[in-house]
């Protein structure tokens, strides 16, 4: 998918491309360890800021104005904020769509938010059909829930934002 986002997109600059190609690898490395654990870590958000740090480095050494990226990481973090305040993410999804955003822009992360939200209930649904989500406690109040993968819809939602992006 990210070689035909490459091979298709000659328009696009390279500095667009290689933030793609890094947030496609996040996104697979949160899906593993959110798979592994319902947990993303730490240290892929600490990698994911240090690479949009030097994104956003580079693009101003560019010349370009960075003024998306950084409103695009304000979006995604308080978006997905919203929906960790009512319960519905975890706060590690909150710090990967922040990453997310400093590496999309602000166009990007609100379209991949809207889709991993569609996304995040086929696979809820999906999971609690085949019984695959577990009660997990949620919250100081002790508040026991079904835990899915939001980190595989987000994966899921940022196919479809590629294919969106390929077929503009």
């Amino acid at each position: 998918m990210v070689i035909l986002f490459i091979y298709f997109s000659k328009e696009v600059d390279s500095l667009e491309i290689v933030s793609v190609l890094s947030v496609f690898v996040l996104i697979i490395w949160a899906a593993i360890e959110d798979l592994r654990s319902y947990r993303i870590s730490n240290r892929l958000i600490v990698a994911g800021i240090i690479t949009g740090c030097v994104f956003l480095l580079i693009n101003v050494l560019a010349g370009n104005s960075v003024n998306r990226y950084f409103i695009g990481a304000l979006a995604g973090f308080g978006g997905m904020m919203v929906l960790h305040i009512i319960g519905a993410v975890g706060a590690g999804d909150v710090k990967l769509f922040l990453v997310l955003g400093m590496l999309l822009g602000t166009e990007y992360i609100v379209m991949l938010m809207g889709t991993s939200l569609i996304m995040g209930v086929v696979t809820g649904v999906v999971e609690l059909c085949v019984k695959k989500t577990v009660p997990v406690e949620r919250g100081r109040l002790g508040c026991r829930m079904h835990g899915f993968h939001y980190a595989v819809a987000v994966l899921c939602g940022f196919v479809v934002v590629l294919i969106f992006i390929l077929c503009r």
